[in-house]
């Protein structure tokens, strides 16, 4: 018996397949972290035609590293992450400033398969 693929997006490295030259998808955990990376990692304004969609990470990332900064990073991942990635349920937010940007861990579940998941990622400062 198959296994059931619950969610499959498009592979951003187009890598084709070996026998049938078809670019491979990618399918549950791995489409919804890179999702998550991709939506984390998108400027608001950067999407033509979708000007909300993404998140305000970006302006944090040269400012001080206090509580509050760490609550207002809190509140913009949350916010782009219940907005724009419905497949999941935010459970953890955890930011951690670090020498060359924003450490962030994120605990999720995700929501037809009730399997908690994370993923951790660095947004870097490029200046």
């Amino acid at each position: 018996m198959a296994d059931i693929v619950f969610y499959k997006d498009l592979g951003l490295d187009f890598t084709p397949h070996p026998v049938s030259g078809d670019v491979r998808p990618i399918v549950d955990d791995l489409a919804i972290k890179r999702s998550i990376i991709n939506l984390i990692t998108t400027s608001r304004g950067r999407k033509p035609f979708y000007p909300e969609y993404g998140c305000t990470i970006n302006n944090f990332l040269f400012a001080n590293p206090d509580v509050f900064t760490k609550n207002n990073i809190k509140d913009s991942v949350y916010e782009a992450l219940t907005s724009y990635e419905s497949r999941i349920d935010v459970i953890e937010i955890l930011p951690t400033f670090s020498d060359d940007g924003i450490y962030l861990q994120i605990k999720y579940r995700i929501k037809n398969t009730n399997i908690i998941s994370s993923i951790t990622t660095t947004v870097k400062r490029t200046a």
